[in-house]
């Protein structure tokens, strides 16, 4: 079997904490979300520090829900899109726990998951904590124009939700398991326009995909759904649009978390949601809804990343991207 894609024989969901921002909040998913905020800034004086905290609060949510306590967790992943991953690692200060930063842009949060399936399947620990945030003021600030400057968005430009997402896996079985995982490549199409992500991620997130598929032996008739994170309107349209065209038909059948959390007819989101937290917060929201009512019985989670860095775009590079892929399903021995 190809080392990319891997099967996973004893992971477990335990816990989830989930915060996010006003507008999210008033989005089509915000029965799903308990806990929210009602000011970008928390209470905080800078957007940096109200990331840390959602950061902090969602670690938190996820302690409280968990039969672990904070001296138990063996170790920690972590990652999120401010510079040097500083509101993941600032949020974490206070616990002792060991820790990992990780840094896969839009999909930290999956490679997050999968390094914590490797340790837990793998009997290095018996448990992990996996956990991301994300904030619109702090992206818009350092990826293109702080929002005080009231630049024009384009159609294409995507949303960077506000929240923080954490959960708590575990070795012993649970109701919800992570059954395989599929670390994906580099793919870059060559595109250089930084106002419309969700295109040239959709190509990583199709490679991913089929790979994914293709190493492990399944069939589209093997998920209820194809989730991807970030793809939003644009990404999401290519990335069915061109799987049509290798006869995967994927009509009923898929979802981006970028389409699901806001309204773009009500909402001022232009393509839809992005962003670490968005995928983990859709998935871990509505989708994990749907799992425990046994409404699903499967699901394939493709996270997606556009690796530029502040200076790369700037100096008119292409945009690296990447996708890392998760399956969710339903324990039924349990």
């Amino acid at each position: 079997m190809n080392s990319q894609s891997v099967i996973v024989n004893h992971v477990y969901l335990d816990a989830v904490g989930i915060i996010v921002g006003k507008t999210e909040k008033e989005g089509p998913l915000g029965r799903y979300f308990k806990n929210s905020i009602k000011d970008s800034y928390y209470n905080e004086s800078t957007f940096e520090l109200a990331q840390k905290k959602l950061s902090n609060q969602a670690i938190r949510l996820a302690l409280l829900q968990s039969r672990f306590e904070s001296k138990d967790i063996d170790i920690a992943f972590g990652g999120d899109l401010s510079n040097q991953i500083h509101a993941s690692t600032a949020s974490i200060e206070q616990y002792l726990f060991p820790y990992v930063g990780v840094y896969a842009a839009c999909a930290s949060f999956n490679l997050a998951i999968i390094l914590a399936c490797i340790y837990i399947d793998k009997m290095i620990t018996c448990n992990a904590l996996c956990f991301t945030s994300s904030h619109l003021g702090v992206s818009e600030k350092q990826f293109r124009y702080p929002n005080e400057y009231g630049i024009q968005k384009c159609s294409t430009n995507t949303t960077t939700i506000t929240g923080g997402v954490a959960v708590i896996l575990k070795r012993h079985k649970d109701k919800i398991k992570i059954s395989s995982f599929t670390i994906g490549k580099i793919v870059d199409v060559q595109s250089k326009n930084v106002n419309d992500m969700g295109t040239c991620m959709s190509y990583a997130a199709i490679d991913t995909f089929k790979t994914h598929l293709k190493n492990l032996n399944r069939h589209l008739n093997d998920f209820d759904k194809i989730i991807t994170g970030d793809l939003s309107f644009y990404g999401s349209q290519v990335f069915q649009s061109e799987l049509m065209k290798e006869n995967y038909d994927l009509t009923g059948k898929y979802e981006d978390c970028g389409n699901l959390i806001y309204d773009s007819k009500k909402q001022d989101v232009n393509a839809g949601g992005s962003g670490p937290a968005c995928c983990p917060a859709v998935t871990f929201s509505y989708f994990l809804n749907k799992l425990l009512k046994k409404e699903y019985k499967r699901i394939l989670v493709i996270a997606t990343g556009a690796l530029h860095s502040q200076i790369s775009y700037q100096q008119k590079q292409s945009i690296p991207c990447i996708a890392h892929a998760i399956e969710l399903e339903v324990n039924y021995d349990y």
